[in-house]
C-alpha cells in the first residue's frame, strides 16, 4: 500500500472465517459468568486468570467482527503487504486467536490455583497487544481494529493484575522470566514470523 494511502475498514462484515462469530457469541456469556461469579473471582485473586477469556473474545470481536477489518489492517498497514490476506492468512488467524489465544486463556483459568505462570503469559500477551495497537494508533493518528479493547481492557487488566501478582508473591523470578518470554513471543512473534515469510517469498521470486 502506498505510504500516503490510509487504511479503511471494509463496510461489509467479512470476518475471514467462522470462528470470529463464535468469539462474538461468547462475549455475553463469558462476561455474564464473570459478573455472576464475582465473589469467586475475588478469592485468591482468581480474576487475574479468569478475566483473560472474556477480555480476549471482546477484543477479537472488535478486531474481526465489529468494526472488523483486522486481517487487511495487519497485512497492509502493520506488515506493509500489498495483499489484504497475505502473509497473515485466514488459517493463521484461526490458530493465533483460537488455538493459541483461547488455549492459553482457558489454561490460565484452569491452572490458576496450581500455577500463576499461564496467567502471567496471558498478561504479557495482553500488554504487548495493547502496546502494538496504541503504537499504531499514535503513528497513524487514527483508529485501528481492536484499539479500544486492547487499551481499555487488555492494557488495564495487564497493569492491575501485575500488581496483584507482585503483592501475592506467587510467581518466582525464574517463572516470571519464562512467562514473560512466552507472553512477549505470543504478541511480538507474529509480526516477526510474517515478515520472515514475506522475505522468503521475495527471495524466491
Amino acid at each position: 500500500m502506498p505510504s500516503g494511502q490510509r487504511y479503511c475498514a471494509p463496510m461489509a462484515v467479512d470476518t475471514h472465517g467462522r470462528w470470529p462469530w463464535v468469539a462474538a457469541a461468547l462475549v455475553g456469556p463469558t462476561w455474564g459468568a464473570a459478573v455472576a461469579g464475582r465473589r469467586a473471582l475475588r478469592r485468591d485473586d482468581f480474576w487475574v486468570a479468569a478475566l483473560g477469556l472474556p477480555i480476549l473474545v471482546a477484543h477479537q470481536s472488535e478486531e474481526w467482527v465489529r468494526p472488523g477489518g483486522f486481517l487487511p489492517f495487519c497485512n497492509e498497514r502493520l506488515l506493509g503487504s500489498d495483499r489484504p490476506t497475505w502473509p497473515l492468512t485466514e488459517r493463521d488467524g484461526f490458530h493465533v486467536n483460537v488455538t493459541a489465544g483461547w488455549g492459553t486463556a482457558i489454561a490460565a483459568a484452569l491452572l490458576w490455583r496450581r500455577s500463576a505462570v499461564p496467567a502471567t503469559v496471558v498478561l504479557w500477551a495482553e500488554a504487548g497487544n495493547a502496546a502494538m495497537h496504541s503504537g499504531m494508533a499514535l503513528r497513524d493518528r487514527r483508529y485501528n481494529p481492536g484499539l479500544v479493547t486492547a487499551v481499555g481492557l487488555m492494557g488495564v487488566h495487564a497493569a492491575v493484575a501485575r500488581h496483584a501478582l507482585h503483592r501475592s508473591d506467587r510467581l518466582g523470578r525464574r517463572e516470571g522470566i519464562v512467562a514473560g518470554a512466552l507472553g512477549i513471543g505470543l504478541s511480538a512473534g507474529l509480526p516477526l514470523v510474517m515478515k520472515l515469510r514475506m522475505r522468503r517469498t521475495a527471495s524466491r521470486a
